[in-house]
């Protein structure tokens, strides 16, 4: 069933399904970054720096990766769509895995694949 879900998310970013937005949530530093598919931007919001907006390329990577980086931005998005992800300060299960560069992991959802409380 989750491959199912899967392969709609991916369809979304092709442009062959509805506009998607991916939300990933972040600690240490707290960050959160949205890429929304319709408009093709990347938000990155930190409660210390504010938010930044810019344009954001997304391309396929082997084993269901989603890497997204921004112009102007040296940092990348990976959103991994075969892991479950956490974001580090609470116990929702994310539907997938977030890095951003490798360095910080967290939590990613879509607004079809929400974040769920964890199964008792």
């Amino acid at each position: 069933m989750k491959s199912l879900l899967l392969t709609a998310t991916l369809l979304a970013f092709t442009g062959a399904a509805h506009a998607e937005s991916i939300y990933c949530s972040f600690t240490e530093p707290f960050l959160t970054v949205t890429y929304n598919s319709e408009t093709n931007k990347i938000t990155v919001t930190s409660p210390d720096e504010g938010s930044a907006e810019t344009t954001g390329h997304v391309t396929y990577q082997k084993g269901g990766i989603l890497k997204i980086t921004a112009d102007g931005i040296t940092q990348y998005l990976e959103v991994n769509l075969t892991k479950e992800g956490s974001d580090g300060m609470s116990d929702f299960v994310y539907p997938f895995e977030g890095a951003i560069s490798n360095q910080l992991y967290g939590g990613c959802e879509t607004d079809t694949l929400k974040k769920q409380p964890p199964k008792p």
